[in-house]
């Protein structure tokens, strides 16, 4: 669970970047492989890229995925169930995928990498 300051720092980096997505666009699925290269460049901000803990890479991507599967909802809130769910499906996975690179190359070598 998050304390009051991390919930706080969450819900701003949300506010932040959803401030920067044309919500009026709508029904388009999120492409895997573009996700988890964006995940893994720290896209969007979020309060788990601050800490130093060895478990803060992976809370970082879990924050993010986090928060663009919650503009994607609110993006396509007009879409079909099933579009929603897919789109979601593509988050969750490009998480997934995102964790496992990081855990193929430590953090510090992802900037080299990428």
């Amino acid at each position: 669970m998050l304390k009051v300051d991390d919930r706080d720092n969450f819900i701003k980096a949300y506010h932040d970047f959803r401030n920067t997505v044309d919500l009026s666009r709508s029904g388009v699925l999120p492409d895997e492989e573009n996700l988890v290269w964006y995940i893994l460049m720290g896209v969007p901000p979020v309060p788990a890229d601050r800490e130093s803990t060895e478990d803060a890479p992976a809370e970082a991507i879990d924050q993010r995925v986090t928060i663009l599967k919650a503009v994607f909802v609110e993006a396509n809130k007009d879409q079909s169930e099933a579009f929603i769910d897919e789109g979601l499906r593509r988050y969750d996975h490009a998480g997934k995928k995102a964790k496992a690179l990081l855990k193929e190359e430590p953090p510090s070598r992802l900037p080299q990498v990428i």
